[in-house]
């Protein structure tokens, strides 16, 4: 009876240290932004070889807990079909942290037809920054505002 009361604790204890614990594991968590830098809410991010995924809040953060250590593509997918990729390396313990910025519909169409979209984010950008400045000058134009023109020493 004692002989198979140490075996079974043993065999309790060597389980218990062969098991995996949550301190083993890594999180990976993240904000999604889309072209403007605005939180995307409700955009479903997901780790397909793992089969699991995470709904962004309000704030556009998701989290993953208890991933295994390694390199995982994902994959953030918004209500109407668009779905882009991003890659994250999650450490053994701890916490990695993935921002992703999505592109817009417009820099994605300009990848598809060859492209750079990230040149094609930049110069979305810079052509809104022009048109924010011409509307902003043709309203004082028409206001007939007098501008401040800076003095300048020298």
């Amino acid at each position: 009876m004692i002989r198979h009361a140490l075996i079974a604790s043993v065999l309790a204890v060597s389980t218990m240290i062969a098991a995996p614990t949550a301190a083993n594991a890594g999180d990976l968590s993240g904000k999604v932004r889309d072209a403007a830098a605005a939180p995307v809410a409700g955009a479903q991010v997901v780790i397909t070889e793992l089969g699991v995924s995470a709904i962004t809040d309000a704030e556009g953060v998701y989290r993953f807990h208890g991933l295994d250590a390694g390199k995982y593509r994902i994959a953030v997918e918004l209500a109407d079909d668009v779905r882009q990729h991003a890659s994250a390396q999650v450490p053994e313990t701890g916490e990695a942290t993935r921002n992703i910025f999505l592109y817009s519909s417009a820099a994605l169409d300009h990848a598809r037809s060859g492209i750079n979209p990230v040149e094609a984010l930049l110069a979305e950008a810079l052509m809104a920054q022009a048109w924010e400045e011409a509307s902003r000058m043709t309203a004082q134009a028409e206001g007939r505002e007098e501008r401040a023109v800076p003095e300048f020493a020298g």
